[in-house]
């Protein structure tokens, strides 16, 4: 017996996410090559890819120019554990990624160093509950549907 999955439903990520005030406007900043910061604030059971994955192994469909471009960029993946007072030595744009980030001290606590240390960061919350100012890209969720419309926000493609 063969189980066949449902095709993740599309997500218009221009209705579906909510973004701060500019964000929309200064997106082109983002979409070239990139720093990720991924906060380990979800189980990675949850989303399904180990700590050090660039989530476009969960979210890219495989070959598309979004994943491949999503993939070119470095991750720095930091947990509960590592030290706050992230540095980032890097003239990149930097995205942060995290769910639900405005809800733990220490996420807050990355999002502020690395805000205070480069010039261009854009936050991305994919949690249920995102806060301002904590998200300046709020997806209201993390499956493939939502992953692939943001991926497919910040490559451009």
């Amino acid at each position: 017996m063969t189980l066949l999955a449902d095709a993740p439903a599309f997500v218009d990520a221009t209705t579906a996410f909510r973004f701060a005030p500019g964000v929309r406007e200064a997106l082109g900043r983002f979409q070239g090559r990139c720093t990720v910061v991924r906060l380990a604030t979800v189980d990675n059971d949850v989303l399904g890819v180990p700590r050090w994955y660039t989530l476009q192994e969960a979210w890219g469909v495989p070959g598309s120019d979004a994943a491949s471009t999503w993939s070119a960029n470095p991750v720095v993946a930091v947990g509960p554990s590592d030290d706050p007072d992230l540095v980032l030595a890097t003239a990149t744009p930097v995205i942060v990624v995290g769910a639900d980030i405005a809800a733990s001290r220490w996420t807050r606590l990355v999002v502020d160093a690395v805000r205070a240390t480069c010039r261009a960061v854009l936050v991305v919350d994919v949690g249920e509950r995102p806060a301002p100012p904590y998200a300046d890209i709020a997806t209201f969720g993390h499956d493939r549907a939502h992953g692939a419309a943001l991926l497919g926000l910040l490559t451009g493609r």
